[in-house]
């Protein structure tokens, strides 16, 4: 498994010099007990996902063959459930969907 940090990432309170220590930290899969992950879904299905960062260092995620596409980074859960609110206020709902990998410009 692959973590990488999507240029439009949406922080909740993340100073700069933070969000430099966390790429580092997560660059290198160092543990950060204070770090949660929204991230697009790991499945087909889906709008976003919260993860506890260490949960993604356990061996059933790092042997995954997939991307996990960090869109946003808090340091609580409920910070995360913040910023997926933000992000569909942000995407908005068209005919009914919740168009997040457009948004992001990402396919699937």
């Amino acid at each position: 498994m692959t973590i990488r940090i999507h240029e439009q990432l949406y922080r909740d309170g993340i100073s700069d010099i933070k969000l430099s220590i966390y790429k580092k930290k997560i660059k290198r899969k160092s543990p950060k007990l204070d770090l949660f992950l929204v991230t697009l879904p790991l499945g087909k299905d889906g709008i976003l996902e919260v993860y506890w960062y260490p949960e993604l260092l356990q061996d059933y995620y790092q042997n995954m063959k997939t991307e996990v596409l960090v869109v946003g980074l808090a340091s609580g859960r409920e910070e995360a459930f913040g910023i997926i609110e933000q992000i569909i206020k942000d995407v908005g709902c068209v005919d009914g969907n919740i168009p997040i990998r457009e948004y992001f410009k990402v396919s699937r």
